[in-house]
């Protein structure tokens, strides 16, 4: 183990990850009310600073609960559930799409060897 500052009270602990023990229990213990506050007041718009004042709670743990993946964040203004749904499906269709030119890309091309690359293939010249 090695000595590690945490990315969010900045003291020096040992131990691995970016956020010390007592940074993780916090986040643990704050993450239920951060919810029910987000839940008890679902007309209003949020952002990270405005929920880290209304609990008053510094804003680093409140965006660290974002990051990791405990809050997730609105679609974009004016973005509808449908229109994202169709923006994946085309995303999709162009991997297909994409997947499907690679592999014939693959399929044209003959594996050759060093030699036939710098003598050229013998069958030809005969």
């Amino acid at each position: 183990m090695s000595l590690v500052t945490c990315k969010l009270c900045r003291k020096l602990y040992n131990g691995d990850g970016k956020i010390c023990p007592e940074c993780r229990q916090h986040l643990k213990e704050l993450y239920p009310s951060v919810r029910d506050y987000l839940r008890d007041n679902p007309n209003l718009e949020f952002n990270v600073e405005t929920v880290a004042e209304a609990l008053d709670v510094d804003i680093r743990y409140v965006q660290e609960l974002v990051s990791q993946g405990y809050l997730d964040r609105d679609l974009p203004d004016g973005m509808s559930p449908e229109v994202l749904s169709d923006r994946q499906k085309l995303a999709k269709a162009f991997e297909e799409s994409l997947d499907k030119m690679k592999a014939d890309a693959a399929v044209a091309r003959k594996p050759v060897s060093y030699g036939q690359e710098v003598y050229g293939d013998k069958s030809k010249r005969r």
